[in-house]
């Protein structure tokens, strides 16, 4: 494959989560997804990954659902999920930059009408932040405004003092 992007990773991990049995839905694919990074990727990442990936033959339609081909199933096998995160993302990049580029299948991707739907239904399933989480939140969110503040007047973090 020529350029590798993070969307395609994800895709292809949560498609081999959401597939083991029968192809998996498009709302079983996002739930996937979110199994694995909770901060969605936006729709249409989603959607260029679909493409790319079964242009190339490694993403396939059957039925409802998707599955992976293949060449997929090989380049996902001997990927820990156990290992650290960063890890799988490293050995499925390195993987997917050995594969061939045979972008001369048809593209396959979900209605974008149905992938919105699911990400809606995926966010609405999410329970509402407690009191420490909005907390935390909020506290996380003034930590960045002042970093970004002083990255802007040139104004360093706290100085150190030697001893």
């Amino acid at each position: 494959m020529q350029q590798i992007h993070d969307a395609d990773v994800l895709l292809l991990q949560a498609i081999t989560l959401a597939s083991k049995r029968k192809p998996a839905t498009i709302d079983e694919v996002v739930v996937a997804v979110a199994m694995i990074q909770p901060r969605l990727p936006t729709e249409a990442k989603l959607l260029e990954a679909f493409v790319r990936l079964s242009s190339h033959g490694l993403v396939l339609a059957q039925g409802e659902g998707y599955t992976l081909s293949t060449e997929a199933q090989y380049i996902m096998a001997g990927i820990s999920p156990k290992s650290d995160a960063n890890e799988r993302v490293y050995r499925i990049k390195e993987k997917l930059a050995a594969h061939p580029s045979a972008g001369d299948q048809t593209p396959v991707q979900p209605i974008p009408l149905d992938l919105s739907k699911a990400i809606i239904a995926w966010r609405a399933s999410i329970p509402p932040l407690t009191k420490t989480e909005k907390f935390e939140a909020r506290k996380e969110k003034e930590k960045e405004i002042t970093r970004a503040n002083n990255k802007a007047f040139g104004r360093p973090g706290r100085p150190r003092t030697s001893h």
